[in-house]
């Protein structure tokens, strides 16, 4: 984490100010044609600051380029007014160029180089370090009033919208539940069916316990013989027997014999076809038959339906097992329906709830309640307390922070007597801690705003970007006085490329010797933020030996 200290140490000298430039150096160094002036570096919230930049020994065939949009961040550009020309009649004259800035928060805040283009070659402003103060209320000219006491009303009574919610999948389960099991009922009905020849023999026989002969209803009777044996056919034999007329369905079954899938005599067939059509003039030509002729077809009909019964060829071992097979298979499949149906009613359940859930708690809460917030478990877990470095430093944390190791430059390494890094978690996940130590071989005093100024150019070459930095003084448990950068800044995700937005603190320390402590968590994330204040809060400087 550590990028530079000091781009340049003295010797050996007793008061030296070393710069200790966490994540990223300086860049020193731009050219004497490009600078800036400000008319003032401390306002109050709102009020505007005048920027003017600078470029002189300009002649008419360069191309100037300065800064344009938001690039003032974290000032608020207000206006900016055209370029102006000072003694345009020389060979190489002065431009400028006046931003109005403001910012509606207090604070401290650093103003990144501006960069003004030249034809090709690129120049740089200078940092600008600006004090926002708050507005003092004038508490003596300005009558104060107590506040309103609060007025109690009645809590009018509502369902809340979880209720109907739930009543909507209720109803949607109901309705696919009776549908589930009508279809069953169907099928079940299906399953328990008698078989045609069965069937046709229980019909004759509540035929003959009927008073059709009694009440001399022959036609009636005789119509019923017919329907029986026509159903029979259909369901049997496979033709369209209640269709057909009755020369039509002798047709069919004398077609049948001939092609040997139905091996009927033909006597049997043309007795069968006395009885259509003397049930054929009784329905059409009001011919009533006699009872002596009704019972004969009664005979003729049960002897018909038993001949059809046993000419029907019966079913071979093969035909069977393929049968079998297919009894088999039609099961598999009805169980396989029986799972999908079960699954969609599960997951019409599941986001019907999760739906009146995020309806009635807010997705944030089913986030961490259901699917899981890293930042909620670090949070809620066991944390560790424990010594990093010497002297040591104690730091509660959520987990325990692993040694590592990083690298500084000969020129500053040669006053470093010890470096030491301490971490969990990377720069791309919710939560990153990193404990930095650095001890010198002779006493040194630490420019904490040297550091400062390091910060932002680290995080910019890491990949931040909209980065936004403020500052204050802060001081520990143990009264340990440092300074703290804070902010937010965006990074991209290096493997879905989207924009990743942070929140960052960062705690500087000059205790014989340099400590600093880094923070990123997730931006808008409240437990990250219930972390960082917590680790900040416990945070203790100890002396050797305690």
């Amino acid at each position: 984490m550590i990028r530079k200290l000091l781009s340049c140490i003295p010797k050996l000298s007793s008061k030296t100010y070393v710069f200790l430039m966490m994540f990223v150096g300086i860049g020193c160094g731009y050219a004497q044609q490009v600078s800036f002036e400000v008319d003032r570096d401390t306002i109050k919230i709102g009020e505007q600051i005048d920027y003017v930049i600078k470029v002189e020994e300009v002649s008419d065939t360069d191309l100037v380029t300065f800064p344009k949009d938001q690039t003032f961040i974290p000032l608020e550009m207000v206006e900016e007014y055209k370029i102006d020309t000072l003694n345009p009649q020389t060979k190489s004259f002065t431009l400028t160029k006046l931003y109005k800035l403001t910012q509606f928060d207090s604070g401290a805040y650093t103003v990144t180089p501006q960069l003004v283009k030249i034809n090709d070659k690129a120049f740089y402003t200078d940092t600008l370090r600006v004090r926002v103060n708050d507005v003092i209320l004038d508490t003596v000219n300005q009558k104060l009033y107590p506040i309103k006491p609060s007025i109690g009303v009645d809590k009018p009574f509502s369902l809340g919208s979880w209720f109907w919610w739930s009543l909507l999948a209720l109803v949607l389960i109901a309705a696919a539940s009776l549908l589930f099991f009508k279809l069953k009922k169907k099928s079940d009905e299906a399953k328990k069916r008698i078989p045609p020849y069965e069937q046709a023999i229980i019909s004759l026989k509540e035929l003959d316990k009927s008073e059709a002969l009694d009440n001399r209803d022959f036609k009636e009777y005789i119509s019923q013989l017919t329907y029986i044996t026509r159903k029979y056919l259909e369901e049997k034999i496979d033709v369209r027997a209640l269709e057909y007329t009755s020369n039509e369905l002798i047709a069919e079954l004398k077609f049948k014999k001939e092609h040997k899938s139905l091996s009927l005599k033909e006597e049997v067939i043309q007795e069968y076809d006395k009885v259509l059509k003397r049930a054929d003039l009784a329905k059409f030509a009001n011919r009533k038959p006699d009872l002596i002729t009704l019972k004969s077809d009664r005979k003729q009909v049960e002897n018909f339906l038993k001949h059809v019964q046993s000419a029907i060829p019966q079913i071979t071992e093969e035909e069977k097992r393929k049968d079998k097979a297919f009894q088999e298979a039609l099961t598999k499949k009805r169980k396989k329906q029986k799972w999908a149906v079960g699954i969609i009613l599960g997951v019409i359940l599941v986001a019907v709830i999760g739906t009146a859930v995020v309806a009635t708690k807010g997705f944030q809460y089913v986030k961490d309640n259901i699917v899981g917030n890293p930042s909620k478990e670090l949070l809620e877990g066991d944390w560790i307390t424990s010594e990093y470095g010497f002297p040591p430093v104690g730091m509660t944390t959520p987990e325990v922070l692993v040694r590592g190791e990083f690298k500084l430059e000969e020129s500053i390494s040669e006053n470093v007597a010890d470096k030491e890094t301490y971490s969990f978690g990377t720069l791309y996940q919710s939560m990153y801690v990193t404990l930095n130590l650095v001890r010198f071989k002779e006493e040194q005093e630490v420019n904490l705003d040297a550091v400062v100024e390091g910060i932002y150019s680290n995080l910019e070459s890491k990949g931040a970007y909209n980065i936004i930095t403020k500052t204050e003084e802060v001081e520990t448990i143990g009264g340990v006085k440092g300074t703290k950068v804070f902010g937010s800044f965006s990074i991209e995700n290096p493997l879905t490329k989207e924009d990743i937005k942070k929140e960052y603190q960062i705690l500087n320390f000059g205790r014989g010797g340099f400590q600093q402590i880094v923070i990123f968590h997730d931006r808008d994330d409240e437990y990250g933020e219930k972390i960082t204040n917590r680790i900040i809060n416990a945070v203790e400087f100890k002396k050797a030996g305690q």
